[in-house]
């Protein structure tokens, strides 16, 4: 379901959410939303699932750099930097 073009079914998208949280969002919004409204509510939904693969595939590929190198973070990574609240 990652390919460019490809249809993902209401089904799909819930299957493939990682919370219950965001899965109960997406059946109450899905719910809410005229019949007319869904196509844009299932495209706005494809988009965060496939972001969080994305991230969530980023972040293994960090990690195992990390581990080959010592803990060192990659040269083309670009995260967040995380600042105390001093």
């Amino acid at each position: 379901m990652d390919q460019l073009g490809d249809q993902w079914s209401p089904e799909d998208i819930r299957d493939a959410l990682p919370a219950d949280s965001l899965r109960e969002g997406f059946d109450r919004q899905l719910a809410a939303v005229e019949v007319s409204e869904r196509p844009q509510v299932l495209a706005r939904w494809t988009d965060m699932v496939q972001t969080l693969r994305a991230a969530a595939e980023r972040g293994r590929e960090v990690h195992a750099y990390q581990v080959e190198h010592g803990g060192e973070l990659p040269p083309d990574f670009h995260g967040v930097a995380m600042q105390s609240a001093a």
